[in-house]
């Protein structure tokens, strides 16, 4: 009996310090999970600040305005509204990531996804990422792949 008594501690200690652990292992996995995304994070607003400095931010606004209405961009808003479009997507971008490895609900990333797919159904827009796609992450440029097949065209003028 006594036997039997030690085997049950026994069996219970060894389970014990598997549990222990297996949850040391997740904690551990959470906290690189964690530290990724902080990085991330950090690097995103570098670029973003980049983006920043490079935009007049007095033109977006009127350049937005005349793009949303069909009237013609000169040179200098079209530069405007394309950094604009690429700093937008740097964040989607970054959102994405932040989705993938679990630290963005399902229901906020797809509330980005629709407005990226109405993103992408203007010109300026298509334009940018025809040209600046490269410079994002290959798992949001397979995303953002995917939304485009989602588009129906545009019916023929």
């Amino acid at each position: 009996m006594e036997h039997r008594i030690r085997l049950i501690i026994e069996l219970i200690s060894v389970a014990a310090i598997i549990v222990s652990i297996v949850f040391l292992g997740i904690e551990a996995n959470q906290s690189n999970q964690l530290a990724k995304a902080t990085i991330r994070q950090a690097l995103n607003e570098t670029d973003m600040e980049i983006y920043r400095v490079q935009m007049d931010e007095e033109i977006i606004p009127h350049a937005l305005y005349k793009n949303d209405n069909n009237l013609p961009l000169n040179d200098y808003e079209q530069y405007n509204v394309n950094l604009y479009n690429v700093y937008n997507f740097r964040d989607f971008d970054n959102s994405f990531y932040q989705y993938r490895i679990g630290l963005f609900e399902q229901s906020d990333w797809l509330a980005y996804r629709r407005i990226i797919k109405s993103l992408l159904r203007d010109p300026t827009v298509l334009k940018m990422w025809d040209n600046q796609s490269h410079v994002f992450s290959k798992e949001f440029i397979l995303e953002v792949e995917l939304i485009l097949e989602e588009i129906e065209p545009l019916p023929a003028k």
